[in-house]
């Protein structure tokens, strides 16, 4: 079973608008957040402007930041992205279809989706919000406070949402 997830930014100018990729597999918090803190030191060199743009350039199978460019998929038109993850493709008839665009999508409107989290990158603080599947804010987390191996990798929020202290708690690795 896959755990489904958003991941994007919003607009500037209309901060309940989001522009986000859908992300197949692994899309718990306790995975998505370390993954794109490892992905922004890394691949984006610490850029969260570079870690938006790499996230919003394609949907994804899953992210992972050990992904190399060898790594292979055993589906058609599936591709790595070195230190992303691999891209997700579908194929019709043995063809493969053309990528889809970006969704963009009022956060208020998110039960609608087939998501259960939505992870929001602010690329002015380096921080990514973190967003149950019916839109409501649980946390913000500071990508520098995720990294692995590091002192205070705790992956600790900056802030909670009010919310946030009546949702359901998820030990890591547990199924929701």
């Amino acid at each position: 079973m896959s755990t489904h997830c958003f991941v994007g930014t919003t607009d500037v100018a209309n901060p309940h608008l989001v522009h986000a990729r859908f992300v197949l597999l692994d899309g718990y918090p306790t995975v998505v957040v370390p993954a794109l803190a490892a992905i922004w030191a890394g691949h984006a060199r610490r850029d969260a402007h570079a870690l938006s743009t790499t996230i919003l350039a394609s949907d994804w199978e899953y992210l992972d930041p050990a992904i190399t460019a060898t790594t292979e998929s055993g589906f058609a038109g599936q591709r790595p992205v070195p230190g992303v993850g691999m891209t997700l493709a579908s194929t019709t008839d043995g063809a493969i279809d053309a990528a889809e665009p970006v969704t963009v999508f009022p956060l208020s409107h998110a039960r609608h989706l087939d998501a259960e989290w939505i992870y929001l990158i602010d690329p002015l603080t380096a921080e990514v919000a973190v967003h149950t599947d019916d839109g409501q804010h649980l946390a913000r987390y500071r990508l520098a406070g995720c990294l692995h191996p590091s002192p205070d990798a705790t992956c600790t929020p900056v802030s909670r949402s009010p919310a946030a202290r009546h949702a359901p708690h998820q030990a890591a690795g547990a199924p929701r």
